[in-house]
């Protein structure tokens, strides 16, 4: 298997504010009757296998789903990584910029050139390699979803993992971080994770990156950088290698010294797999 880090864009909703709700039975008609767990959306953003029903698995009937995110979104693209039961339906694809419950307001139905992004997951790269685009004619604060499974002495339908691709729409979130290329674009920020490709056991490649305080009146206090996984690391100066970085303030418009991101490949012998490490940035206080 390649080792290979996707350019993609997908949404980290399970650490980004978005909330996602449920229904079990009646579906979008009969709205949000619960929530999932943080500790689900972890799982359900992951890029392994996952046994996550929609709210609790083996409940059957009409199944909704909801996004609610932070500020609008333009969508792009999805997949759910879907064990579909005895018996299943996709039912629709929806989403909202004015609602304000997942229930009333406009709703317009997506767009879904490539099908619908419900795929069986018996296919273990289904969660890279079919990825549904996904239009709508604008950006959107509301994302929902339904179908259909049943489980009348049969299987139960389940979903085992939920991507969501896109970003913030323009003017959206105005006090905000961005991360700013430093090797391929300088200057530019980053359109797509970056990508370090198909790359041998046991070898380092080092790449640079920025933040940039993109609010035109506001102080960043309190920058707070994370990278958690066993094959990148972080650092200041390219030297001395850690996993948290701290930056005191970025005044408003202003840049970040040069920061760098190491990856480095497991020992010869190991298993090679896709790898996808996500760097999170918070901020203290906005002043």
């Amino acid at each position: 298997m390649a080792y290979t880090a996707l350019p993609d864009m997908r949404m980290p909703y399970d650490n980004d504010g978005t909330r996602v709700g449920y229904n079990q039975g009646t579906g979008i008609i009969g709205g949000v009757i619960g929530w999932f767990t943080g500790s689900q959306l972890i799982a359900l953003n992951a890029k392994d296998w996952n046994s996550i029903g929609a709210g609790a698995e083996g409940v059957w009937g009409q199944q909704g789903v909801w996004m609610f995110y932070p500020e609008r979104r333009e969508i792009t693209g999805m997949v759910i990584w879907m064990d579909k039961g005895t018996t299943y339906s996709w039912g629709y694809l929806q989403a909202s910029a004015d609602t304000t419950n997942g229930v009333d307001g406009t709703w317009e139905n997506a767009s879904l050139a490539g099908g619908t992004p419900d795929v069986a997951y018996t296919q273990f790269d289904a969660w890279r390699m079919m990825i549904r685009p996904v239009s709508f004619t604008g950006s959107k604060k509301v994302l929902r979803w339904q179908h259909y499974c049943s489980y009348y002495g049969g299987n139960p339908s389940a979903m085992h993992n939920l991507h969501v691709y896109g970003e913030k729409a323009a003017g959206q979130t105005p006090d905000d971080l961005i991360y700013i290329d430093h090797d391929t674009t300088p200057g530019v920020e980053f359109a797509a994770a970056e990508d370090f490709g198909d790359r041998p056991l046991a070898t380092s490649v080092i790449r640079q990156f920025r933040l940039k305080n993109v609010s035109a009146t506001k102080t960043a206090n309190g920058i707070n950088i994370q990278l958690n996984d066993a094959d990148f690391a972080i650092s200041e100066d390219g030297t001395t290698w850690v996993v948290t970085i701290n930056i005191s303030s970025l005044a408003a418009g202003a840049q970040s010294a040069t920061l760098y991101m190491r990856n480095t490949t497991p020992a010869i012998g190991s298993l090679l797999g896709p790898r996808f490490a996500r760097i999170v940035t918070t901020v203290a206080s906005w002043t």
